[in-house]
C-alpha cells in the first residue's frame, strides 16, 4: 500500500489507485462496497461502484479531469519534479484539495483533516498580490504545503475565506472556498466580461456561481465563490462532490471540444436524461440558450458539471465560466447547436431543433427560449448596473444575438 493512493470521500476511504508499469488501476474499498449499493456513481458516472477493478482507459480521464491543463500542468510538474504526462505522480503531489469532495493522497498518509476554514494560513493583501504575480510558475498558488488541484487552462488562485472575512491559503488539506481569476492579458476586460455574463445569467433566473470583482496588485481579478463548498458560520466546511461532463463520459480533457472528438450537447443531454431528474435537462436547455445569447463559444464538456447528492442522486451543477468569446472575435462553438458551428449563426429555429433532438418537446423548447428572451432587457440593465466598466459593445452584441434567436432560419 505504500506505493498506492487512497481516495477519500466525505471522510471515508472509498477507493485505491495503483500504477502498474505505467498503467493506472482503481479499486473500490470494502468499506465503500459495504456502505453503498453496487452501481452507485460514487466517484463518477464513469466509475460506478463495483467489486471489479477499473483500468487505464476509464481511470486516466477521471484523474486528468482533476488536474490543471496546458502550461499550468507543466508548471506543476516542474515544481514537483514529475513528468507532465504522469497523472498519477501529479495527483499524488497535489490531490489533497480537488474539485468536488475527493481527497487523494498517498496511502501511507494519515486520514485527511476535518474540513474547516480555521486551518487556513492567513495572508495579507501584499502576499495575495505576490501569489497572483507568481501564478505562471506556481499555478493555483501551490507549494509544498498547498497541495491543491483544479482543472482548466486559465491562471487561477485558490484561497479560503475565513470566518472574519479575511483571506487564507488552503494549506495542509484545508478546503479552498474561492477561485480568483486575474484578467487575461491578451483579452482586455475579461473580468468585467465574465462578471457581467454571470450576473446576466443570474438575473435571467439561471443557477450560477456567485462572483465579485476586485483589484489585486494593480491587476483586475474575478472572485468566484465555489458552489461545491458549503461553509458554516463556525468555519466548518462541507465539500459537495461533483464531476465535469468529460469525467462523466470518460473523455480526456484533450478532447473536451466537440470538433476534437468530445461530447456533443446531445450526448450531454442523453447523460442527464438517464442519470438525473428532468429539471437538469431543463437547466441544460436554459444554459445552452444563455451561451448563445452572450456568445460564449467556450462552453465545452468540462464547463458543464454534475453535482452528486446523497445516495447517488445527480443534478446539473450551476453555470460557471460563462464569458463572451464572441466579444473577442471568436465565433466558434465548442459544442454545435443543430450542426451550426458559430455562435452568431444560431437562429431560434436551429436552437429549438437542437433541444428537440434531446427528447424535449418543441413546445417546451419554444417556451424556454421565449421566457429567456423576454427577460433579457431587465437582466441586461441589472447586470450592467452591477458591473462597472463592462464594455458597451458587449451589451450591443447580446442585443444582436437576441434578434438572431428571434429569426426562424
Amino acid at each position: 500500500m505504500a506505493d498506492s493512493l487512497s481516495v477519500w470521500l466525505h471522510g471515508d476511504r472509498v477507493a485505491v489507485i495503483e500504477e502498474e508499469r505505467g498503467r493506472l488501476r482503481l479499486s473500490y474499498t470494502e468499506e465503500a462496497l459495504q456502505r453503498y449499493p453496487l452501481g452507485t456513481p460514487l466517484l463518477s458516472l464513469s466509475l460506478p461502484l463495483t467489486a471489479e477493478r477499473y483500468t487505464q482507459g476509464i481511470v486516466r480521464p477521471y484523474l486528468d479531469g482533476l488536474l490543471p491543463e496546458g502550461a499550468a500542468r507543466r508548471a506543476v510538474a516542474e515544481r514537483f519534479e514529475v513528468v507532465s504526462t504522469d497523472a498519477y505522480g501529479l495527483i499524488r503531489a497535489i490531490g489533497r484539495e480537488c474539485a468536488g469532495a475527493v481527497v487523494i493522497q498517498p496511502a501511507s498518509d494519515p486520514p485527511p483533516p476535518t474540513p474547516t476554514t480555521l486551518t487556513a494560513e492567513r495572508v495579507s493583501d501584499t502576499e495575495i498580490a505576490d501569489l497572483v504575480a507568481n501564478l505562471p510558475s506556481a499555478p493555483l498558488g501551490i507549494d509544498r504545503r498547498m497541495r491543491v488541484s483544479l482543472g482548466g487552462v486559465q491562471e487561477k488562485l485558490l484561497l479560503t475565506r475565513m470566518v472574519d472575512g479575511a483571506w487564507g491559503r488552503p494549506v495542509d488539506g484545508t478546503p479552498s472556498t474561492h477561485i480568483l481569476k486575474p484578467e487575461v492579458a491578451d483579452y482586455p476586460a475579461t473580468v468585467e466580461n465574465e462578471a457581467f455574463c454571470m450576473r446576466f445569467a443570474k438575473h435571467l433566473g439561471l443557477p450560477v456561481a456567485h462572483v465579485e470583482t476586485t483589484a489585486i496588485g494593480g491587476r483586475k481579478v474575478l472572485v468566484v465563490e465555489r458552489y461545491d463548498r458549503i461553509v458554516r458560520p463556525n468555519g466548518d466546511v462541507e465539500r459537495l462532490h461533483q464531476e465535469d461532463l468529460c469525467q462523466a463520459t470518460a473523455t480526456s480533457p484533450e478532447k473536451k471540444y466537440q470538433d476534437d472528438g468530445g461530447p456533443s450537447l446531445r450526448r450531454i443531454a442523453s447523460v442527464l436524461d438517464v442519470a438525473t431528474s428532468p429539471r437538469s435537462l431543463d437547466a441544460l436547455t436554459r444554459m445552452t440558450a444563455l451561451n448563445v445569447l452572450v456568445g460564449n463559444g467556450d462552453a465545452h464538456a468540462k464547463n458543464f458539471s454534475l453535482l452528486h447528492g446523497h445516495e447517488g442522486v445527480l443534478r446539473l451543477a450551476p453555470a460557471y465560466d460563462v464569458l463572451s468569446t464572441l466579444h473577442y472575435g471568436d465565433e466558434k462553438l465548442a459544442m454545435h447547436v443543430d450542426d451550426v458551428r458559430q455562435t452568431n449563426r444560431v437562429t431560434g429555429e436551429r436552437f429549438i431543433n437542437e433541444v428537440e433532438s434531446w427528447g424535449v418537446s418543441r413546445r417546451q423548447a419554444m417556451q424556454v427560449l421565449a421566457d429567456l428572451v423576454d427577460g433579457v432587457p431587465a437582466a441586461l440593465e441589472a447586470a450592467r448596473d452591477e458591473t462597472p466598466g463592462v464594455p458597451d459593445e458587449l451589451l450591443e452584441l447580446i442585443k444582436n444575438q437576441v434578434a438572431l434567436l428571434g429569426r426562424e432560419r
